[in-house]
């Protein structure tokens, strides 16, 4: 009898580009598997179903991720998500329980779900900026361009033109 991998163990994302588009990564987890192996890990999503609902984001290559192993077999690796080291520090910290932050390298996405002042806010690398909420919506483009709609107003770049 083979022996069995009960538990949650450190991986590291290998490879991320799967030939099959099922979400899977290329994972190396070396108390388990050694060095040398690498084996497909299929995503636990956190929202799925039939019909193709659902959705993930997959980590970059070199990222550090939490394994397991369905029925403890080292062969049906499954991928629960990613964690940060000692030396990295989350992408953002946020002030309150409603709020929500997705961070890639060029692209950051805010949630704030607070009742009556629900927000979102996209920010770009490049400095460009979408923001929606209760008050209205503005877009900066970072580059000094900004359109405000508020209510029935819009003012482009800081008032430099105002329409009512």
């Amino acid at each position: 009898m083979s022996e069995t991998y009960p538990g949650i163990y450190r991986g590291t994302v290998i490879g991320n580009v799967d030939p099959m588009q099922l979400g899977r990564l290329q994972v190396q987890v070396p108390g388990v598997q050694g060095q040398s192996q690498l084996s497909w890990a299929a995503p636990c999503a956190p929202f799925g179903g039939k019909g193709g609902i659902g959705g993930f984001c997959l980590p970059p290559i070199g990222a550090n991720v939490w394994v397991m192993f369905e029925g403890g077999s080292p062969q049906d690796p499954v991928w629960m998500g990613t964690f940060w080291s000692s030396q990295e520090m989350p992408p953002a910290q946020p002030a309150i329980e409603q709020t929500r932050v997705f961070k890639t390298d060029g692209i950051q996405v805010k949630l704030d779900d607070i009742p009556g002042a629900a927000m979102l806010e996209i920010k770009m690398a490049s400095g460009a900026k979408l923001t929606l909420g209760p008050s209205g919506i503005e877009i900066d483009n970072g580059q000094g361009a900004k359109i405000a709609l508020s209510g029935p107003q819009v003012s482009i770049n800081s008032g430099a033109l105002e329409v009512i």
